[in-house]
Formats: C-alpha cells, structure tokens, sequence
C-alpha cells in the first residue's frame, strides 16, 4: 500500500511527489503524458527557468523527483477511484493500486471555442493568458475575445502591454457609461460579435473575421477558453462541489471525501502559471504528509 497516489505528473504533481519522497512517505505518481500546456512552447515567470519549454521544464523535476527511493513514477491513465474504508483503490488501464491517501494534480479539461484557424494559432499569436503570455504580445495590435463580464477588466489589463486594443464579445450591454468612456479614453475599439476566423501564415494571425461580417487587421489575439474538473475518474466518489462545479475543499486541500486532497489547477478551475501550481502542490503535500504521520502515532 502506498501511503500516498499523486494523480498527474505537471507541476503540481511531481512537487507534490519531491515533497511526499522528502518526508519519506511511499508514493506513486500516475500521469498519461497528456498535459493541458502542450501547446506553449516556452514557460516564463518561474524562478531560475524562465523561457525553458514545458518538455525542459518536466524532464528536470521529474529528475529531481526520481532521486528520492521513496516515490515511483508510472505512465498510466486512472480509469476509477474507490474509497473503501480507510484507503482508496485506484484503478487504471494497466492495473490496480491502493492508497492511503490520495492527490488529485490533474489540472484543468480545457474546450476552446469552435474558431476557424484557432487550432493552427492557439499557442503560437493566441493565447488565453496575458500573465503568461502578455510580454510576447507587447506593442502589438491585439484582440481580446472575452465573455460580456470579462470586457472590463480585460480592457485594463491587457492595455498594459499594448495601446492597439480591439475587444470583442456576443453581448457589450453590461457596459456602464463609466466602462465605455474608459475603453474612449484608451481608444479601444468595441465589437459586439463573435470570432468566426483566426486567418493566419503558420499560426500567425494576420486577419480576425467575425460572425456580423466585420474583418479586422491584428497580430495577436487573447482569447476565453472553458475549463472544468468533470474528470470521469471521479464520478463514483460523489465530491462535494459549488454551484460553478468547483470542488469545494477544506483550507488545507481536503475535499469532502477524507483522504483526497486536490492542488494546482484543479483547486481553483482556473488556469495558472507553473509556478504557481508547483508552489501550492508543495504546500498541499505537507498537509498531506503531517496527516499520515499523526494518524500513525
């Protein structure tokens, strides 16, 4: 039995195992290689890694990891997971394994809009973050495809790093006349429309085509996408979540299963930088850990 399963091997996993193998605790990492962000092609804002790709980046925490005797990696896909008594059974396409506790590090499903050319961009001139992305799309001439409640805070955060700004979205009449003489003021352009087409030169954009018609010159595109943890691994565990489909945890990372914690992106259901998601992985597994040992005592 292991003390502990770390379901997915991105950031927050492999910390939540380098964590786990330093307090000595017996722990198996499952992940399938099918990362959310295999599409970016440099990650930045992580301390002494800054510009790596994702594939770097992996490769050297997953060394770091397999350093401690005390934790496994395997390639696999988690198909079940049953709580029986006091320990967990999970079952994958390959076998079977039992638990103490376990870690829910999958991050996030993400669905992106049916977009004529999104696929080819996305990426590459689309992005769906700015904190990520922001500074690769300095001073040029953008579009921010964003739902209505979106419109505003989008407007002043994306005209940080350019001053050629188009904002589109299926519905603008949630803007007050304070919003509208802000984007006036930031000469932002407004279009109550939904993107049809990223036209693009090896995902490049270069021209942005709309439902009503309209066609718009841009080099850059910020983009909403759907994100959600409806993982089919969990359906028999009956996780208490919000009205949003959140899963709602305790302040340690406990969901309302005992024993099953959840860290990184799957917590928030909300997209975040690696660092973020390796920092709050680190810091879960201690809860996890300091609860296997006093239950020991």
């Amino acid at each position: 039995m292991f003390d502990c399963i770390v379901i997915g091997g991105g950031p927050a996993g492999l910390a939540s195992a380098l964590t786990l193998g330093r307090a000595l605790k017996k722990t198996l990492v499952i992940d399938n290689n099918n990362a959310r962000n295999k599409v970016t092609q440099k990650s930045h804002a992580f301390l002494t890694q800054d510009g790596v790709t994702p594939e770097e980046l992996r490769a050297k925490a997953e060394h770091d990891v397999d350093q401690y005797e005390d934790v496994t990696r395997v390639n696999d896909t988690v198909a079940n997971i049953i709580k029986e008594n006091n320990h967990f059974i999970i079952e994958t396409k390959q076998g079977k394994y039992i638990a103490k506790k376990v870690m829910i590090c999958t991050g996030l499903r993400e669905t992106l809009p049916e977009i004529k050319g999104l696929k080819e961009s996305y990426g590459k001139s689309v992005f769906y973050c700015p904190w990520c992305d922001g500074y690769e799309l300095r001073n040029k001439p953008l579009l921010v495809a964003v739902q209505p409640g979106q419109v505003k805070h989008m407007a002043v955060l994306i005209s940080n790093w350019s001053d050629d700004i188009v904002i589109s979205s299926r519905d603008l009449s949630m803007l007050t006349d304070e919003d509208k003489a802000y984007m006036d003021k930031k000469n932002i352009q407004l279009i109550e429309s939904e993107v049809t087409e990223f036209k693009h030169i090896d995902g490049e954009i270069n021209e942005v085509v709309f439902e009503n018609g309209t066609h718009i010159s841009r080099s850059g595109a910020i983009i909403g996408v759907k994100w959600d943890t409806e993982f089919e691994f969990l359906s028999g565990l009956n996780i208490e979540r919000d009205e949003n489909g959140k899963i709602k945890i305790q302040q340690l990372g406990e969901t309302s299963v005992p024993g099953l914690f959840v860290a990184g992106e799957t917590k928030d259901i909300m997209a975040s930088q690696l660092i973020d998601a390796a920092a709050n992985g680190n810091q879960i597994a201690k809860f996890v850990a300091m609860q296997i040992i006093m239950e020991s005592e």
